[in-house]
């Protein structure tokens, strides 16, 4: 059995390796694939199968089962071409931005409490509006990678603002703010939210990545939740590069104290809830989805971020071993849907 890995990169990652050694052990053969390795013509992929420790030139069938990187879905004519001929575990239908990820939750009674109140904004008016209700906002691209390109504004008095973006910050007045925003939101989309205040005592913005994967019964499991804490010049905590990385049970019985076990079941649950219902809005099954929430003072929940293409280079191992388990069930499902006398 075959199952195709695409991603945007010409060289296997090292999760890719770790994959191929995981499904060899369950039978399967994995093709390294990029989207320029499809040929149309003979309807072929060529690519990477791992031999021993080293990577061959392979050329195969369309695997019937695709494993593709969210990063590959720029390539629509090769996504739209593989969609007939193989089951892909992402193909970008019904993408949720930062934007319609918040609609999704405010429309939904169960989630409405973990909505961010959220606008897109043409115009700063929208951004002033805001600002007026609430005082500190943040200024979002609507498609970009977490934590990129983010701002946040604060009131400090009619005409006063702080401006803050990456580790600066700048005071403004109104007219300097306008301008500031108007030139950045009049060249790319960007929504504006209310602040939602997920800090350490010492005012460090934090939140908690949880990175989902699905198991060989095809149901959601949580791999591996983490803390990640940004300086107090940060905005935004998730550039791993910068931000530092703690054990979830660690930092929340400093920070919650007795509270813990509450709050460490409660991500866990609102974690496993989120992504079935980001599958429902989507009407797509995936594989693999990262969550970034965050956590106020008063213990609620917010979710910041959803991601369905998550860095697992923290979790290759377990990672590995559960999506190569979805192959199996995958591999069963269709094999299911595919009548006796063609199978």
């Amino acid at each position: 059995m075959i199952v195709g890995l695409m991603q945007p990169f010409k060289e296997p990652t090292d999760l890719a390796k770790e994959i191929s050694i995981e499904a060899k052990s369950k039978g399967i053969s994995i093709l390294y694939m990029n989207p320029s390795d499809i040929n149309e013509d003979n309807h072929t992929a060529s690519g990477l199968i791992l031999d021993g420790d080293t990577w061959e030139m392979a050329e195969r069938n369309i695997p019937e089962i695709i494993d593709v990187s969210a990063f590959c879905l720029k390539y629509k004519q090769k996504i739209s071409y593989l969609q007939e001929r193989a089951y892909l575990t992402e193909d970008g239908k019904n993408k949720i931005s930062k934007e319609s990820v918040q609609k999704m939750l405010e429309e939904d009674l169960h989630f409405q409490k973990h909505a961010i109140p959220t606008a897109r904004c043409k115009t700063f008016s929208i951004i002033k509006g805001f600002l007026m209700k609430y005082g500190e906002v943040m200024v979002k691209p609507v498609y970009s990678p977490p934590g990129e390109n983010v701002y946040k504004i604060s009131q400090v008095d009619k005409d006063a603002f702080v401006v803050c973006h990456q580790n600066s910050s700048a005071e403004m007045t109104m007219k300097e703010t306008f301008a500031y925003f108007q030139d950045i939101i009049s060249k790319h989309k960007y929504i504006v939210q209310k602040y939602i205040p997920s800090e350490t005592e010492q005012g460090e913005p934090f939140n908690c990545h949880i990175h989902l994967e699905k198991n060989k019964e095809g149901h959601w499991v949580i791999v591996k939740k983490y803390i990640r804490v940004g300086t107090a010049q940060q905005i935004s905590p998730n550039n791993q590069h910068e931000a530092a990385t703690f054990d979830t049970d660690v930092f929340l019985k400093q920070t919650f104290k007795e509270d813990t076990a509450m709050i460490d079941d409660y991500l866990d649950s609102f974690a496993l809830n989120i992504a079935k219902k980001i599958e429902k809005t989507r009407k797509k099954e995936l594989a693999t989805l990262g969550l970034d929430i965050g956590i106020d003072k008063n213990q609620n929940l917010f979710l910041f971020e959803s991601n369905s293409a998550p860095d697992a280079s923290l979790l290759k191992e377990e990672a590995a071993r559960l999506r190569t388990d979805y192959y199996t069930y995958l591999l069963d499902q269709n094999t299911k849907r595919i009548p006796k006398e063609l199978a």
